[in-house]
């Protein structure tokens, strides 16, 4: 009879182990609804201390899921005292704030933390507001460099349509000013308090996006394993709000757009537009971007506020980027909701004149054209300049010496005797 007993018992005990894994392994997802339209995770649920298991691709708070390129389980509570490789929950001794970061490494792997969220509106969502804290909890030795957790985000009409692996790149659209650079390296391996105002950076964009009703956003952080800047990177306080499109039909759009144009003007660009019509329209805010997804402010222009005429409007960028610029244009309402006009570009020639190689350079970049140069910069991803050389105005040639910079990615700056500024991304190797 005891004998019996225990194997029933014993199949129970497996049938709840099943039902909770098949509950775990369930992914869920983060609603983006009309009640609510902001999400924020401090990770305080983990726990303070000892050794939790988190399976690669399942989840351990909802929505959020860790995937690894090796095979491991664990996630350890850690103060950064730990020089290993793995999923670590960072956090001073005993306190319950808590964040989630790991350690990539050559046996440990390298790392993604995703946070899958789906507009459960019957509305498409048309921009999402994120920001996120990023910290430092350990260097790992004097020889190692800048380390580096990269964000990017996709969308996709099934849950199932991501690939959120490290080593995975399809679908995946980085965004670069949402990098967390490492503060601290080339230091004695060691500790440090990620709470600190030294070792924690703010990250903050606005995404223009298009989520349909019923389609889904994935939120991927890498922690790739860099050759010997294996530091101990977290996430924390991330914060997300959406944006939703007007409620069709019982709120009217606020301005019928007929054309969006830009065109150059002698060294400047002119940005011209026209309205149909407008309703409590506040104001535009044109907006330019070297790549065509990072964009900035770069000027106002005031709005009719109610009209049922054509109105034409112009704003002049007296400072335009060289080479290919993007332009866009916000329309914000009165009441402060905006939207986003279609993206124009426009390609200068006049960063045409000068030749900048090689763009991926070990030793040396070379700069030649018809310009004369006054000045040569190079400025690192966190604003920096880190190198600087004065030029004699010879417009044949200039060699920058970069053997002294650390592999990344860099943007080589050129005045020339007019004081225009020619920019050139590189890569050092």
């Amino acid at each position: 009879m005891k004998t019996r007993f225990t194997s029933f018992r014993r199949k129970i005990l497996l049938c709840l182990i099943l039902s909770m894994f098949l509950f775990v392994a369930a992914r869920a997802q983060v609603p983006m609804d009309t009640s609510r339209t902001t999400y924020t995770q401090n990770f305080d649920a983990l726990p303070v201390s000892g050794v939790e298991v988190w399976e690669s691709g399942s989840e351990y708070i909802p929505g959020w899921s860790v995937h690894r390129s090796k095979a491991a389980s664990t996630l350890t509570a850690n103060y950064g005292n730990s020089n290993g490789g793995g999923l670590y929950n960072y956090g001073s001794i005993g306190s319950s704030d808590r964040s989630l970061g790991s350690i990539s490494s050559l046996n440990a792997g390298e790392f993604t933390y995703t946070l899958l969220l789906q507009n459960t509106t019957d509305r498409a969502i048309q921009a999402v507001d994120l920001s996120y804290v990023g910290e430092q909890w350990r260097t790992s030795n004097s020889t190692a460099g800048q380390h580096i957790v990269s964000f990017y985000y996709a969308i996709s009409s099934s849950k199932n349509g991501f690939k959120p692996g490290p080593k995975a790149t399809e679908g995946w659209v980085e965004v670069p000013e949402m990098k967390f650079y490492g503060p601290k390296y080339f230091m004695a391996g060691g500790p440090h308090n990620g709470n600190l105002p030294e070792n924690r950076q703010l990250l903050q964009t606005s995404l223009p996006l298009d989520i349909p009703a019923g389609y889904y956003l994935m939120l991927r952080w890498k922690d790739a394993d860099d050759l010997e800047a294996d530091h101990g990177l977290a996430i924390d306080d991330v914060s997300i709000t959406w944006h939703l499109e007007p409620e069709a039909p019982i709120v009217p759009l606020p301005v019928e757009l007929v054309y969006f144009k830009a065109s150059t003007k002698g060294e400047q660009v002119e940005l011209r537009w026209q309205t149909a019509s407008e309703e409590n329209n506040s104001h535009f805010v044109a907006e330019r971007s070297a790549d065509g997804f990072a964009f900035e402010n770069i000027g106002k222009v005031a709005g009719k506020g109610n009209s049922v005429q054509l109105s034409n409007y112009a704003f002049v960028d007296q400072m335009p980027l060289p080479g290919t610029s993007y332009y866009r244009l916000k329309q914000v309402d009165v009441d402060g909701s905006y939207t986003y006009s279609s993206v124009v570009s426009l390609q200068r020639l006049v960063a045409q004149k000068l030749s900048i190689y090689p763009t991926v350079a070990t030793q040396e970049l070379h700069v030649s054209g018809p310009v004369k140069l006054q000045q040569m910069f190079v400025i690192d991803q966190m604003g920096r300049q880190v190198l600087d050389q004065k030029l004699d105005g010879n417009p044949l040639q200039h060699t920058l010496d970069v053997r002294n910079l650390r592999h990344g990615t860099y943007v080589l700056v050129l005045l020339d005797a007019e004081g225009n500024r020619h920019t050139s991304r590189f890569l050092k190797r």
